[in-house]
């Protein structure tokens, strides 16, 4: 009896959240900025985002921590180390992404991504640059009761700066449509993402993205990002932002102290509100 209760909570946790795989936000910066974070040219989470972005990084370490939608039952943990290579060889990125559902001391469901990624400068003059950055995942997924599954994904990005004020991102997550199951007939999430920043002042950065599932049976719609971050010190840095599908607003902060990194994000949704925290060095 208890078997098949843990089966059937492992399945309704399964539909809740919708997908396997999911969207989860492992990076406090993009969830307080509504997601909207392909064009961001310094993200510390570029390896679940969009490999390219990770060009302006250097050598970086940071952990994130979150219980989405205030529940108890799960919790989304998120680990990553950024390293500039020598000789403008550009910077390589690998981290660890592990969702969890747990239930009386039994772990229902785990979720592990493990990627690495390299992102790399094609062109750069005075004012502009073309960067590109490709990365692989690792999925592991486990179920009580239900064994283990295993499955590989290859992302590609790419990022442009215009007149060192605009930003172009573009992702395509899972290019080689990965699947899991027991005849591989639940498809990973694959998407793919266009985004613009603007930045009008050194201070100001103002970003847009649109992002849309594409190996769906159901016609998803496409997704509205948009997001804004203000330094108001050179330590502290607020970030605001939305979207769509369903509507959410978030919220945050960004401080860093002595390369000390601390991040802290609040959304709401439907279901829940989130928080979510993260700390980091830079070296």
């Amino acid at each position: 009896m208890k078997k098949i209760i843990l089966l059937i909570s492992t399945l309704f946790v399964v539909t809740f959240l919708n997908a396997i795989f999911n969207d989860y936000e492992p990076s406090p910066r993009s969830r307080a900025m509504g997601g909207a974070v392909t064009s961001l040219s310094d993200n510390a989470y570029a390896t679940f985002y969009n490999p390219a972005s990770g060009i302006g990084l250097s050598n970086n370490f940071s952990f994130s921590y979150t219980k989405p939608f205030s529940n108890d039952f799960n919790t989304l943990s998120a680990a990553i180390f950024s390293m500039k290579l020598p000789k403008k060889a550009g910077v390589v990125s690998v981290g660890l992404q592990s969702f969890d559902v747990d239930y009386e001391d039994v772990n229902l469901l785990s979720e592990k991504v493990y990627a690495m990624s390299h992102s790399f400068r094609l062109l750069k003059d005075v004012h502009s640059e073309i960067n590109f950055g490709y990365g692989f995942n690792l999925y592991h997924l486990s179920i009580e009761s239900m064994g283990n599954q295993t499955s590989f994904g290859f992302n590609a990005g790419m990022l442009a700066t215009l007149h060192n004020r605009t930003n172009v991102g573009f992702y395509i997550q899972n290019l080689n449509n990965p699947k899991v199951g027991e005849n591989n007939d639940q498809a990973l999430p694959q998407k793919i993402a266009a985004s613009i920043s603007y930045i009008p002042f050194p201070t100001i950065i103002t970003s847009f993205e649109l992002q849309k599932a594409i190996n769906t049976d159901v016609d998803s719609k496409t997704e509205i990002h948009t997001g804004a971050e203000i330094t108001v010190y050179k330590y502290l840095k607020l970030r605001f932002g939305l979207r769509n599908n369903p509507a959410q607003y978030s919220m945050g902060f960004g401080l860093n102290v002595k390369n000390v990194l601390i991040d802290y994000a609040f959304a709401t949704h439907t279901i829940g509100d989130t928080h979510q925290v993260s700390i980091g060095f830079k070296f």
